[in-house]
């Protein structure tokens, strides 16, 4: 994705306080990892109006469920860019409105990394998020050759870890500590 070769930190907004910062920073895309069905809306048009690229986490937004509505709710209530999701179901079909998708998948064992094979042949799958961002320097020859996007998520808390990651392969880390977004 293009976007990404300006900026290699994505905001991760978890709650108000990394909303606000959010908003007086340079950063140029947002993951919105907070909201309810009431206030998702106004979050991203405020996100908009400060010209960021704003992907929304459709599982962590309090009132909406895993479901294709829930997808619609958001390309119709809302201006976001993007859907993240841990359902590659729900991408899917957020595909065929024109959202850019993020998968993320938690790296647990070996079973996950076989995942990996499966979902770079997924065209509904734009970018995989890995968790946590730190495991994508031990497993940056199993994403090598990798056609998807890939960004590193969770545990990243220092400018080497990021600089560690982005060499092993990570086209940009997401992150709600505001010390690494510069």
């Amino acid at each position: 994705m293009d976007f990404f070769s300006d900026s290699k930190i994505i905001t991760a907004v978890r709650n108000e306080d990394t909303f606000n910062k959010c908003l007086k920073s340079d950063c140029k895309v947002v993951f919105l990892l907070f909201g309810t069905i009431l206030t998702v809306s106004d979050y991203v048009r405020k996100l908009k109006e400060h010209n960021k690229t704003v992907f929304v986490h459709l599982d962590l937004i309090e009132g909406l469920s895993s479901s294709r509505s829930s997808v619609d709710y958001i390309d119709k209530m809302t201006e976001a860019d993007g859907i993240i999701s841990i359902k590659q179901s729900l991408l899917k079909y957020a595909k065929t409105l024109g959202f850019i998708t993020v998968l993320r998948v938690f790296m647990l064992d070996s079973k996950s990394i076989e995942s990996l094979e499966k979902i770079d042949s997924d065209p509904s799958v734009d970018i995989i998020e890995m968790m946590p961002g730190v495991t994508l320097t031990i497993l940056c020859n199993e994403i090598a050759g990798s056609k998807k996007t890939i960004i590193a998520g969770g545990l990243i808390r220092s400018g080497d870890d990021v600089t560690r990651i982005l060499r092993s392969g990570a086209s940009a880390i997401s992150t709600s500590d505001s010390r690494l977004w510069e």
